[in-house]
């Protein structure tokens, strides 16, 4: 085979453009050419060993019995071990559910006794003078109603609206 074709065929099979033919052309001249230039002589030995890999087959029947040996022997162990594991594991679910409730208890019981207790809103009036709470009280009361009042007119006029629009209706029927 030409030395140039096989560098043309080398060339495109490194620019991942050749085709399977062509692959196959290249493994064929570097398993069967004794003779191999100099500047080809680096690729050899990747054809040599896709060809010698292509010929490797699993049909022997003792590779399923060597496989089915060495999945047996890296099985888990069960009997008490397992128990053992469980066990374990049931264990450490309870220490974990313990430790939640004491830290829940001692952040909560901080919370409740800081330094400052709050103070009851009853316990103490606003007001020293009742004459003046009096009218605070009043003042209070006179905005409420004052503002209550200027939305009872807002409703007297959709009411008006309203009638005016069952009185259209009742002429369309």
């Amino acid at each position: 085979m030409d030395s140039k074709r096989i560098e043309l065929l080398l060339e495109r099979y490194w620019n991942c453009v050749s085709t399977l033919e062509e692959e196959a052309e290249l493994k064929e001249y570097f398993t069967t050419t004794q003779e191999i230039p100099e500047h080809l002589k680096q690729a050899a030995p990747l054809f040599q060993y896709f060809d010698k890999e292509a010929e490797v087959s699993l049909n022997d029947s003792s590779f399923e019995e060597k496989l089915l040996k060495e999945v047996r022997s890296h099985q888990q162990p069960t009997g008490k071990v397992r128990r053992l594991e469980q066990n374990f594991q049931n264990y450490m679910k309870v220490a974990a559910a313990i430790v939640i409730v004491i830290a829940t208890s001692f952040i909560f019981r901080m919370e409740i006794w800081k330094g400052d207790k709050p103070e009851l809103l009853l316990a103490e009036d606003t007001y020293k003078n009742p004459e003046q709470a009096y009218a605070e009280t009043k003042k209070a009361l006179m905005l409420i109603a004052s503002k209550m009042n200027s939305g009872k007119k807002e409703v007297e006029k959709i009411s008006i609206l309203s009638k005016a629009e069952s009185k259209v209706k009742g002429e369309k029927q």
